[in-house]
């Protein structure tokens, strides 16, 4: 294995972190987002008023976007099983 390799299947890596946890973040950035703006416009100052909501755009996008997760996880790891099998030979 050389270095081209090497950073082809970190680059492989960080791909699948970014579509497996992207959705999810970004969810609660713009729920986070939006409660922020209207805490600061009615001057509600409620440290636990983010948690609930952002748990709950987390566990809907999470119910929408589970079969493709798991799709991509599963597809990325027998891609890497693939690959460890080619090494030896």
């Amino acid at each position: 294995m050389n270095t081209e390799v090497g950073l082809y299947w970190i680059q492989q890596a960080l791909t699948a972190i970014v579509a497996l946890a992207g959705p999810l973040l970004l969810g609660a950035l713009i729920v986070g987002l939006i409660i922020a703006v209207f805490q600061a416009v009615t001057t509600i100052q409620e440290m636990t008023l983010t948690y609930i909501p952002k748990m709950v755009v987390v566990a809907v996008i999470l119910f929408f976007l589970s079969g493709f997760m798991l799709e991509y996880a599963i597809d990325f790891t027998e891609r890497i099983f693939a690959f460890i099998a080619t090494v030896n030979q």
